[in-house]
């Protein structure tokens, strides 16, 4: 069963995706912190008959609270506000940025990397299942990580330690696969140790 985690708000390039978290009163299953992880796989809903979905990976969080840079206290206790000021409470939200790596199409069809179609304001993004997630990574001739490359160039001081999630979600994922993950692991923990010193071209 997937998750509905939120609604995408915004977008800062073709790629680069806002989704706004569900919060209590919006849906019946509120998604909690880890079901919106760092690195966790998202599929973000796409028009049009065969278009599918995009695939994207949670890279960042944010928090708004409108209780931040305020002067003095609140007039009225949360449990009121509640009733009294249900807006007040809708203002604070939880973000989370969405790069999306590839696509699958209407037919099940699997695309890796910059996808060509994009995303709608206010469509729906889900938590992907292990099933989805497997199917997403296996081609024709086995694992396939193509999308990679563009997760780790990343302008984020993140991008390698997200790299390094996904590879870890993969290796308990497909366990066929443990061997070539291990390799790739153990070259992006040499690249994060070595690059803050300089020597990582």
């Amino acid at each position: 069963m997937t998750l509905s985690l939120g609604k995408i708000v915004k977008s800062n390039g073709h790629t680069d995706y806002v989704c706004q978290i569900y919060g209590v009163h919006e849906v019946d299953v509120v998604p909690q912190p880890d079901n919106y992880a760092l690195g966790t796989f998202v599929s973000v809903e796409l028009t049009g008959k065969h278009a599918g979905y995009l695939v994207g990976l949670i890279y960042d969080t944010v928090l708004l609270n409108p209780d931040f840079g305020r002067l003095g206290p609140r007039l009225s206790p949360e449990r009121e506000l509640m009733s009294f000021a249900p807006d007040y409470l809708n203002e604070r939200a939880v973000l989370v940025g969405i790069n999306a790596i590839g696509r699958i199409d209407g037919e099940g069809r699997v695309y890796q990397g910059v996808p060509l179609l994009a995303a709608n304001s206010d469509a729906l993004v889900q938590q992907m299942t292990v099933e989805q997630i497997q199917g997403f990574h296996m081609g024709a001739d086995g694992l396939n990580l193509t999308y990679l490359p563009v997760v780790v160039q990343q302008d984020s001081p993140l991008a390698y330690h997200l790299a390094r999630t996904v590879l870890a979600q993969l290796a308990d994922l497909l366990p066929d696969y443990q061997t070539e993950l291990a390799v790739l692991a153990d070259d992006l923990n040499w690249r994060t140790q070595i690059g803050p010193m300089g020597g990582m071209q």
